[in-house]
């Protein structure tokens, strides 16, 4: 499968050229003691890493933060892990000296610099590596503009100057650009590609009577999330409480992690003795048992408000589970702007029921072959590296062709 990234104006195609990708990553969980477990934990990394490696880059590198040094190659993948001493989270002014040298030593034709929390870090690289070497950031969500998190001069300024000397961006969808674009951070000189944060190759894990999870309800609804303001699970209850009654054996079981709105979403249920013996409250599970809720659910639910992506979503559409789900930028991304499932106002309980009713209305187990499809188009691992590859080398071909472009010099604002 070939991807078929948008160029910006005036790119050059250059499919056929090396790719020598290099991932950096700065961030790592303290409490990880071996690269190994590292990487058993990093399945969005290593699935990133190999799904490139598999769409035809030449090689693949990922260098890797972490407290130790170590170098370990998985399948064609080599994970460099480079020590400095420092904590796992590192603030925006971190330069990474050791891992900028690591990632030099790898030859890059184009580095992956996973997050925009890291601005320093890529002004280093771009004084560090060959003009010819291309830089693209992903966006993972860990600041967000629009909540004032660089309302300070001094931190918008580290921002621009570094992020600056990235050739292009990479979001879940254009939209989640525009405030950094608005900010001036992202200019008129970078490329903004929209791209999966990341995939799942869940539904391909074996399924058996130890994972099978029998859900209740007809149909058999399921929520896998925070129970946070973001996720808004009170807007989903309020949604179901209305649409109870035209849908009397439906059923909706809740797993979640952060039990933050624990209480208050005890407190709604009790409120409404007609949900008690319907709203199944499962708490956290093992990420291994998931399979087994995915694939007895008929409908799967979220009402969030703002997602760079969503794991949770992903992994439902990867077994074929007919979403009804928030109408917010990346989840119309996800649903190809609803054409699987329903998208409801974020909000609003009353638009989450009627597109509850409808969907239940539609018989939506018999939707599972045609959602599964969109997954294995759009969002799987496969179009994912395939889209990802395409990127790196339009970025490479851009600065072989112009590698005086405006996103390598020192910003005048």
């Amino acid at each position: 499968m070939r991807s078929s990234v948008p160029p910006p104006r005036g790119a050059v195609s250059d499919d056929g050229a090396p790719a020598n990708v290099v991932v950096a990553s700065c961030a790592f969980d303290d409490d990880i003691a071996d690269p190994d477990a590292a990487l058993d934990r990093y399945h969005a990394m290593t699935g990133w890493a190999d799904a490139v490696a598999n769409a035809g880059a030449d090689s693949v590198t990922v260098v890797q933060r972490f407290h130790r040094d170590a170098t370990i190659r998985r399948g064609s993948v080599e994970y460099r892990f480079v020590s400095d001493g420092a904590a796992g989270a590192v603030p925006p002014w971190f330069v990474g000296a050791r891992v900028v040298a690591a990632v030099r030593r790898a030859r890059p034709t184009a580095v992956h610099v996973d997050g925009l929390i890291f601005p320093a870090l890529v002004r280093a690289l771009r004084w560090a590596l060959p003009q010819s070497a291309a830089i693209v950031v992903q966006d993972h969500g860990g600041v967000r503009l629009e909540s004032g998190a660089l309302q300070s001069p001094k931190r918008r300024l580290l921002y621009g100057l570094g992020l600056g000397a990235a050739d292009g961006f990479m979001f879940t969808t254009r939209e989640q650009a525009l405030p950094w674009q608005i900010a001036g951070i992202i200019r008129s000189s970078h490329a903004v590609h929209e791209i999966l944060e990341s995939s799942t190759d869940m539904a391909s894990w074996p399924l058996d009577a130890a994972t099978a999870q029998p859900l209740p309800g007809r149909p058999a609804v399921l929520w896998v999330g925070r129970l946070d303001q973001n996720k808004d699970p009170l807007t989903v209850l309020g949604g179901f409480a209305r649409a109870a009654e035209a849908l009397s054996d439906a059923a909706l079981t809740m797993i979640y992690g952060d039990d933050q709105m624990l209480p208050q979403v005890q407190a709604f249920i009790s409120r409404h003795p007609a949900l008690q013996s319907r709203v199944h409250l499962r708490g956290r599970v093992d990420r291994r048992a998931l399979p087994g809720f995915y694939s007895a659910a008929d409908i799967f639910v979220l009402g969030s408000h703002r997602e760079v992506a969503c794991f949770s979503l992903i992994e439902a559409l990867s077994f074929g589970v007919t979403p009804v789900v928030s109408d917010i930028p990346a989840f119309r991304s996800l649903t190809g702007g609803g054409h699987v499932g329903s998208l409801f106002p974020a909000g609003d309980p009353g638009g989450f029921a009627s597109s509850l009713e409808a969907i239940a209305r539609s018989d939506a187990r018999a939707g599972r072959p045609a959602v599964r499809d969109h997954f294995e188009r759009e969002l799987s691992w496969a179009a994912v590296g395939h889209r990802a590859l395409a990127i790196y080398r339009e970025s490479a071909a851009r600065r072989r062709f112009w590698p005086t472009l405006e996103a390598s010099r020192w910003p005048a604002n």
